[in-house]
This record gives structure tokens, C-alpha cells and sequence, in this order.
């Protein structure tokens, strides 16, 4: 057997009676899956999630569920609407936890079920003009810091901004109160509907990422000023769900390691939130990632963190043209970061191995680094190098749902062999986009194609890596594909505007 299959088999134990039965996770991804305004788990997203249930992952995560209607992230988002929840809401997500788990698949054994964690999300300041409220009515944040992804185009995209998002509203006292009702709520409905635990979506700019934030929480009471007191909601919201769950019931949050922007969340503070969740008691496991919609370069390909970090710290000769021997020298750079990579594929490497470093000794918080893994090799050597406990592997699962089976299949002991890895494909026209001076336009492309291979799951289809990017916008817009879910053609639209016409309006006005 290899030695890296014998690291990702290895059992997850949380140490609160829940044992995954591997290393692997399903990461949370964007399935639009929901009906228009907000729903109950539909019959589209149980086909696909019964996929992931038998294909051997030791831990599933869903996409994003909402615990505000009015605060969305696309208007087709699962969520709950306003608590105490119903007896049929909790009906519905039953089906999904039963499906998601496999529970209601006889023929796959208990022992190689995965848990299943929904993660709960509140969008705030990066909720869509009209997604679960009035195009008119301001969106909730922490401070009323407006998006700006858009402002390399100048007044074009402070106009496209404004049109998408417009300014938010700063929450008060009570409304604050409020959002960690919801969150509560929303754990022990899913907890009553028999899923194995929740996720807080505190990374990615929403709104709990928003409060961690420096640069868009500006306030001055209890929740706002230093790092402590920007952690403050999020450490409410644990110790309320705590009180309305079992204590076998997991409970773990997604945190960035850094939002890469300037002014942004910063690594110091982010290892400081890592450490008061630990010693809180009440968290089970953190999910590290980064970045943000107003910075999505963790959805890009090619992303390197430590570049982006230097980018920060003003250092941007590795992105500026250069000529002669800088250029030769920039190749060499650019040559020993693909060999990095190579080598270490986890983007957040470095910071996971620094959280688990800052963690105190008596911990038993897991950690699970997600972004950028491929390979069998990079998976293990991310858990065995940086001393994580899970790897997330999102986007690939799209792609590839069966991808576990490969990787831990002990008759393939060599892990160059492509059979024990997923398969390399190329999203059509990214390399394209890259070029296009605003990081939302490729990373929204990138969304709608792998929505187009979950597109294929849901009809119980083979995802075709190779399909033109003619066919993927067919199959997403097919009546065999829109009679399942009519709200994705309209989905796809709004995120081919948003990815291709700032591009169209700067080529205009260069």
C-alpha cells in the first residue's frame, strides 16, 4: 500500500463520537440548486449530493445554506426562512441529510457513509441587489463599506458596483442579536433534521468574515475596534449554537488566513481568531481559506498565495512587465514557484502550519486546509508536512464525485500513476480572461463551468472535462437540464454579465 493512501485512510475522530472514515472532505461549493427567493432543499440537489454520498469521502460539507432569506448570495440559494423553523422545513432537510449521507441508499455500507456538515452562511455586504429582498433595500454589514471589485475600471466599475451591490447598512445592536438567533436556530434545526454538524461561513467576505475584517468593520461598540472585539459575533454565535445542540453534534468554522486586500484581515489576527476558537472549547474543527469576492484570486488558476502576499507588502515586480534580464530572472521566479507548487499544492500551506503551531497544546480542534490540492501525493503531504487533519477538495469534486475511490485505491501504489489522481483538465477560455484586469470575471467563469459539471450529476450523467465551452453553456441551458432547474439558466446569465461585460466596457473605453 502506499504511503499515502495509508494517510488519507486514516479515521477522523473529533473526539465527540464522530468519526469520519478517511482524510478526504468534500468542500463547500455554489450549486445554485434552490428555487428562486430562497428554499427547502429541492429534488436537484438530492440527485446531486447522492452522488458525493456513495463516492467514498470521509467527510461532506454542503454549499452554502442560508440563515437570513433576505441576505443571499444568489437568489438560488438552499435556506431557512425566518425561525422558529416548521415541522416541513425540518422534513425537507431531513431528505437532504439522508441523502447527502447516504442514509437512504441500502447498498452503501454504514461504515463508509460520510458525515455531512451544512454550512450556514449570512451574505451580508456580498448579497446581490434583489437576492431575497427589494433591489432597492440596502444590504445589512458591519459598517456601510460599499463592494468594490470592480474599481480597476474606474467609473465603469464603481457604476457596475453600485448597479450590483450598492452600499450597505450598518447593523445595530439588535439586529446584530438577531443574526446569532438565526445562526443558533439554524444548527439545531439541522441538528433536529440529522445532519452530523453545522459550518460558520466566516471567510469569503460574508458576514461573519465582514466583522473579522479591519478594513470593512469600522465600528466603535462592542463588536467593532481591535481583533478581539471584531471576533466577538462569531464566538457569540458558537456559544449559542452550543447550547441548542448535543455536544456530539459538530460545530466547526471556515476562517480566512488572510483576505488579500489591502487594509484587509491580516495573518497575525487570523492565527489570533484560530486560537480563540480553540479555546473557546465549543469548535470542533476550522476550515482554512482566503480571500474574497472583492479579491477571488483563490478561485483562479494558478493562485499563490505567498505572491499574493508579497503583492500586499507592495512587492509587485513579479506581476509588472519586465525586459531583458529581469525577464529572464522573473522566468526563473515564476520556474522555482511552479516547482513549489508542485510540491506543495495546499494554497494556505504555510498559514495551516503555522495555526496548528499557535494551537494550544490541550486542543482538540481539527483543522482541514482546503484550495489547490490534486493529487494523491498533495493531499497526504499536506497532512503529513503541515499536520492538518483533512483536505478539502472542492472543485475537482465536480468534477470528478468519485475521485476518493481513486485516491485511496490501495491496488494503485504509485502515486505518479494518473490513476491515482483526479484528471487534469483546462477550464475553456480562462487563460483568456486572466488577462482581463478584474479577478471576479475569471472566477465567475470559473463557477459557471463546474456549475455545468454539476449540471451533468443531476441528470446522472458523467461531467465530460473535454466539452467545449459551447456545450457546457448548452448543457446548462438544455430543457432536459431546465426542467430541473430553470432558476440556473437564469443564474448563468447574471454570471456571464458580471464576468464578461466589464471586460466588453473597459475594451470600449481603452
Amino acid at each position: 500500500m502506499s504511503e499515502s493512501v495509508k494517510i488519507l485512510s486514516q479515521k477522523l475522530d473529533f473526539g465527540n463520537g464522530k468519526v469520519a472514515p478517511n482524510r478526504l472532505v468534500k468542500a463547500p461549493m455554489e450549486e445554485m440548486l434552490g428555487r428562486f427567493g430562497g428554499s427547502a432543499p429541492t429534488p436537484a440537489l438530492l440527485k446531486l449530493y447522492r452522488h458525493w454520498a456513495k463516492a467514498g469521502w470521509g467527510m461532506v460539507i454542503t454549499g452554502n445554506v442560508a440563515v437570513d432569506r433576505t441576505h443571499l448570495g444568489f437568489p438560488w440559494d438552499i435556506s431557512f426562512p425566518s425561525p422558529p423553523h416548521s415541522d416541513a422545513l425540518i422534513s425537507d432537510f431531513k431528505a437532504y441529510a439522508e441523502a447527502s449521507s447516504g442514509r437512504d441508499n441500502s447498498s452503501i455500507d454504514e461504515a463508509d457513509r460520510p458525515l455531512v456538515v451544512v454550512q450556514l452562511v449570512h451574505a451580508g455586504r456580498q448579497s446581490l441587489r434583489g437576492s431575497g429582498r427589494a433591489p432597492w433595500k440596502p444590504a445589512l454589514a458591519p459598517s456601510a463599506v460599499p463592494m468594490r471589485p470592480s474599481e480597476g475600471m474606474g467609473v465603469v466599475g464603481k457604476a457596475l458596483d453600485w448597479l450590483l451591490w450598492g452600499t450597505p447598512r450598518a447593523m445595530t445592536l439588535p439586529e446584530i442579536q438577531e443574526m446569532v438567533n438565526r445562526f443558533a436556530a439554524a444548527a439545531e434545526a439541522c441538528s433536529r433534521a440529522g445532519f452530523d454538524g453545522v459550518e460558520l461561513h466566516a471567510s469569503h467576505g460574508y458576514q461573519l468574515s465582514a466583522f473579522l475584517s479591519p478594513r470593512t468593520n469600522l465600528r466603535t461598540d462592542a463588536y467593532g475596534g481591535d481583533a478581539q472585539r471584531r471576533a466577538r459575533i462569531l464566538l457569540e454565535i458558537v456559544t449559542e449554537a452550543r447550547k441548542r445542540v448535543p455536544r456530539g453534534f459538530l460545530i466547526g468554522v471556515k476562517l480566512n488566513s488572510s483576505d488579500y486586500i489591502q487594509g484587509g484581515l491580516t495573518e497575525d489576527d487570523a492565527l489570533l481568531n484560530v486560537r480563540w476558537l480553540a479555546e473557546h472549547g465549543g469548535v470542533d474543527f476550522v476550515e482554512i481559506s482566503g480571500g474574497n469576492y472583492e479579491n477571488p484570486s483563490f478561485m483562479t488558476e494558478g493562485f499563490d498565495a505567498e505572491e499574493e502576499m508579497r503583492k500586499l507588502q507592495g512587492d509587485t515586480s513579479v506581476s509588472a512587465p519586465q525586459r531583458g534580464t529581469e525577464a529572464s530572472q522573473m522566468q526563473k521566479d515564476q520556474g522555482a514557484r511552479s516547482a513549489r507548487s508542485h510540491a506543495r499544492e495546499a494554497f494556505f500551506h504555510n498559514f495551516a502550519k503555522k495555526a496548528r503551531d499557535n494551537l494550544p497544546a490541550s486542543s482538540s480542534t481539527r483543522l482541514i486546509v482546503t484550495g489547490g490540492l490534486k493529487t494523491r501525493a498533495g493531499m497526504a503531504g499536506a497532512i503529513e508536512n503541515t499536520h492538518v487533519d483533512g483536505v478539502g477538495i472542492g472543485r475537482m469534486a465536480a468534477v470528478y464525485p468519485d475521485l476518493p475511490r481513486r485516491v485511496l485505491d490501495q491496488n494503485v501504489v504509485d502515486d505518479e500513476d494518473p490513476r491515482a489522481n483526479g484528471p487534469k483538465y483546462v477550464i475553456p477560455g480562462s487563460g483568456l480572461l486572466g488577462y482581463i484586469p478584474i479577478k471576479f470575471v475569471g472566477a465567475g467563469w470559473g463557477t459557471v463551468w463546474h456549475n455545468g459539471m454539476m449540471s451533468y450529476l443531476v441528470l446522472d450523467k458523467k461531467p465530460d472535462v473535454h466539452a467545449s465551452t459551447p456545450r457546457i453553456l448548452l448543457g446548462i441551458f438544455a430543457p432536459s437540464v431546465l426542467q430541473l432547474r430553470i432558476h440556473a439558466f437564469i443564474a448563468a446569465i447574471l454570471v456571464f454579465l458580471v464576468a464578461f461585460l466589464p471586460g466588453v466596457a473597459r475594451q470600449k473605453t481603452v
